[in-house]
This record gives structure tokens, sequence and C-alpha cells, in this order.
């Protein structure tokens, strides 16, 4: 999860529980891969209703 979605998320205080990104992608933060090219990927964002949204796109 990279730190500035966190930040994001504590500064904004959306009515939501969590943030994710699954499957743990190439260039996201502790997957990064010498010599390989991130992979694009979301972080979302996880609501009470259950629902999720995109909450960032990063990489590729």
């Amino acid at each position: 999860m990279p730190a500035a979605d966190i930040k994001r998320l504590l500064a904004e205080k959306p009515a939501a529980l969590g943030l994710s990104v699954p499957g743990m992608p190439i260039g996201s933060p502790g997957m990064e891969v010498e010599g390989q090219p991130a992979d694009a990927y979301t972080v979302w964002l996880f609501q009470s209703s259950g629902q999720r949204t995109p909450f960032a796109k990063l990489g590729g």
C-alpha cells in the first residue's frame, strides 16, 4: 500500500472501512523487482455498505 494513499485516506476521512491492493502487483511497495517494470494497479476503497470504489490508479 503506498504511504501517500494512506496519508490521503487519513486526511480526507471518507466513510470507509479501509484500503486494499489485491494481488501484490510488481512495483507496489515491498513488491519491487529489479529490472521489472511496475504493473498498473488500483488501490481500492472499501465502504461499510460492502461496495468498493477505486481510490487511486498507479504503476504501469
